[in-house]
């Protein structure tokens, strides 16, 4: 736990970085395990300085909120997500998800708490939902597959 909780944009610039599992602290001081989320934020690569300054500024008020709780951070912008790991508390990834969604409302939990974090569905329409991307998918690859190129006429 004596590794920094963010990296200064200041000394970074926001520059690459060596791989996450190097840097993120995966037990405490004792050897008990750490706990760990992940959060999908669109199009973060695309955004400029001023917005990722901002998101800085907003986790580090999630960071403020839960001190010591959450013992590291990072942005990965080439992968759009930011990485948590806290302290093993039951109910703890998920407070830490909704404090950053409250301030990130684009941020989107990755993984197998989604359905707990997400307030806008209801249990088993995570189901439903994936059904209806599949269909959609099959459907827009059969209609690809029926149209032919501009100028050229359809294979006998």
């Amino acid at each position: 736990m004596d590794r920094p909780k963010t990296t200064s944009p200041s000394t970074s610039r926001w520059q690459p970085s060596a791989p996450l599992w190097q840097r993120a602290p995966n037990k405490q001081a004792d050897g008990a395990p750490l706990a760990d989320l992940m959060m999908l934020i669109p199009r973060l690569k695309h955004y400029s300085e001023v917005q990722i300054n901002h998101l800085q500024s907003m986790l580090e008020e999630v960071l403020i909120e839960f001190g010591e709780k959450i013992v590291f951070t990072d942005i990965n912008l080439k992968l759009n997500v930011i990485w948590v790991t806290v302290l093993p508390e039951p109910g703890l990834c998920r407070e830490v998800a909704l404090a950053i969604r409250k301030r990130v409302p684009e941020a989107v939990m990755v993984g197998n708490q989604l359905k707990s974090i997400s307030t806008e569905l209801q249990p088993g329409s995570w189901r439903t939902l994936a059904m209806f991307i599949k269909r959609f998918v099959s459907k827009q690859a059969i209609k690809s597959l029926s149209q032919t190129p501009h100028g050229r006429e359809p294979k006998a």
